[in-house]
């Protein structure tokens, strides 16, 4: 649901959001799930900066210190919860249909995506230990600015749609986890035609796997693009290699294995989002958007 008003020179909006799949927002407690405004806002930020389509960074980041405020300079925008109905649950998360298996293990897809949630302890399996706000819970989004700034007010509304079409909130939002439900922010028309960026945003290059099949249930759906990631990621190169599938997400841990140092302790942020959207019959269909960007370590391959 959407409301606007204005008065005093404010601009009012207000979005009706509800939870399509566990979200694992949270505060100063690393294990209890909490909604904040900060975190939302942060989310906001990163999706602005992939839909901006502005090539200079000076002034990608002018434009953004102008939106969502700087260390100079306090954000002309105001953001709050309302209404929320959503309460934070500490329990396991169903497994969906799809088993990971290995040498010495046995997990399913959805809890090899919240690796980091939970603890292994023997006789009990995996025994989560981070709080979540469960599927179906709502809340309401209150954004306030300047009445009259048509640039704020496209940039807000392209954050949120690309917020809510392809990301999500919390911890693992990457992997599927997070994602929301607002009908009157789904956009599917994101596309730009620039050149890979030095940071992650869209371009020529992106590309958007949506043909996968609609399901009675998240943990389906999401079940589905998990395994579709993990196969992929996989077969990059041979078992216990790592030099490629660096290039998706560093750092990478396996116990037991020897990885090299840079790999080990690397940072780089996958450049694929899992997403579930609920659709408007109340089944769920996964995505899977990938969004390159110049990672530095390209630079280094072409000139070896």
């Amino acid at each position: 649901m959407f409301y606007v008003s204005r008065f005093n020179g404010i601009e009012k909006r207000q979005y009706e959001c509800e939870i399509v799949t566990p979200m694992f927002l949270g505060g100063a407690d690393p294990r209890s799930a909490e909604l904040r405004v900060p975190s939302i806002k942060g989310v906001m930020r990163f999706w602005w900066r992939a839909v901006c389509g502005i090539e200079d960074i000076k002034d990608m980041a002018y434009w953004e210190g102008e939106i969502f405020g700087s260390t100079e300079r306090k954000s002309k925008v105001s953001l709050r919860i309302e209404n929320i109905d959503a309460q934070p649950k500490l329990d396991k998360l169903p497994e969906g249909k799809v088993l990971v298996e290995g040498k010495n293990y046995r997990t399913s897809i959805i809890h090899y995506l919240a690796y980091g949630f939970y603890e292994y302890k023997k006789g009990s399996g995996n025994v989560f230990i981070k709080s979540f706000f469960p599927t179906q819970s709502r809340f309401k989004v209150v954004l306030q600015f300047p009445k009259g700034i048509t640039m704020m007010e496209v940039a807000l509304e392209k954050s949120l749609k690309a917020m809510i079409t392809y990301g999500g909130l919390g911890a693992c939002s990457r992997n599927g986890f997070g994602s929301l439900n607002c009908p009157i922010l789904m956009d599917t028309k994101f596309s730009d035609d620039g050149p890979l960026r030095s940071y992650t945003s869209f371009s020529k290059c992106s590309v958007l796997f949506d043909k996968f099949n609609i399901h009675n249930k998240w943990e389906e759906a999401l079940s589905e693009i998990g395994v579709a990631y993990r196969t992929a990621r996989l077969k990059l190169e041979p078992k216990h290699t790592w030099q490629r599938r660096s290039f998706i997400a560093m750092p990478i841990e396996a116990k037991g294995k020897k990885i090299p140092d840079d790999i080990r302790n690397g940072r780089h942020a996958k450049p694929y989002f899992l997403h579930v959207n609920k659709t408007a019959d109340g089944r769920y269909q996964g995505q899977i958007l990938f969004l390159p960007y110049l990672y530095r370590r390209d630079e280094t391959d072409k000139k070896n």
